[in-house]
């Protein structure tokens, strides 16, 4: 079952399905949150782009999207941030979902979504934040690594957890806290890689959030956007085995 499929259904919203003739199911979704949570958890992959210079965020966004990515995160520690997202939302907003990232505060989240930004991702976990992102009907993505954090934040509205940092609590972690926490969707960050990002979605998550592994600063300082194409093909490839392999 696709994993916005599980989601539209704990969330409680209405499913409609319709069989083609040639026995093909298309399920769809009351609601366009569904229609959303479907495009940023395409391809598995959420680009997150941090200090990328505002002159080259639109060539390296190109690039992402043309090896397959379908969501890309805007960190927003500076000021250029904004108008990066701004950039983005206008330019290619209509081929990946754009998003802002290291999100501490309501205040920020609005600017944010005021900004274009269509999902709200966060280092911790803050009910304020989260209100502000569903008031504005935007995807809530609060910071979590416990299991209590997780539930608090899945039942103060979040669409999905972020597990961070996902770089010290690894695969079977998210094994264990799928027992109990299964309808709980899971997106870690934080030292995924090629190696194991197959053994992540494996593990039953979302997706996954990748930064410098997928971005290299030098790439970026060299304009070598071939090369980060091609990374972000192999990210959405190794996923979507993974994926098929679990079908």
């Amino acid at each position: 079952m696709l994993e916005w499929v599980k989601i539209a259904k704990e969330k409680g919203y209405t499913l409609s399905c319709k069989r083609l003739r040639n026995g093909v199911n298309i399920v769809t979704a009351i609601g366009s949150k569904i229609g959303m949570l479907s495009k940023l958890l395409e391809s598995g992959v959420i680009a997150v782009l941090r200090r990328v210079p505002l002159e080259k965020i639109e060539p390296v966004a190109e690039c992402l999207i043309r090896g397959g990515i379908t969501a890309i995160e805007i960190t927003v520690e500076e000021p250029s941030a904004f108008q990066a997202l701004e950039r983005l939302a206008i330019r290619v907003g209509d081929q990946a979902m754009i998003g802002a990232g290291t999100v501490l505060d309501s205040e920020t989240a609005k600017m944010a979504i005021q900004r274009g930004a269509e999902f709200v991702f966060s280092p911790t976990y803050s009910p304020r934040v989260v209100q502000t992102v569903l008031r504005y009907g935007k995807i809530a993505a609060p910071g979590v690594m416990t299991p209590t954090e997780m539930l608090r934040a899945y039942e103060g509205g979040a669409d999905l957890v972020k597990l961070f940092p996902a770089t010290g609590l690894g695969v079977q972690f998210i094994k264990d806290v799928r027992g109990p926490l299964a309808h709980i969707p899971i997106l870690p960050t934080g030292g995924i890689n090629l190696d194991n990002v197959a053994d992540f979605i494996k593990a039953g998550v979302v997706g996954v959030g990748i930064g410098s592994n997928l971005l290299s600063h030098q790439a970026i300082e060299k304009e070598d956007y071939s090369s980060i194409q091609e990374k972000a093909k192999q990210y959405v490839t190794r996923i979507q085995q993974a994926r098929e392999e679990l079908a």
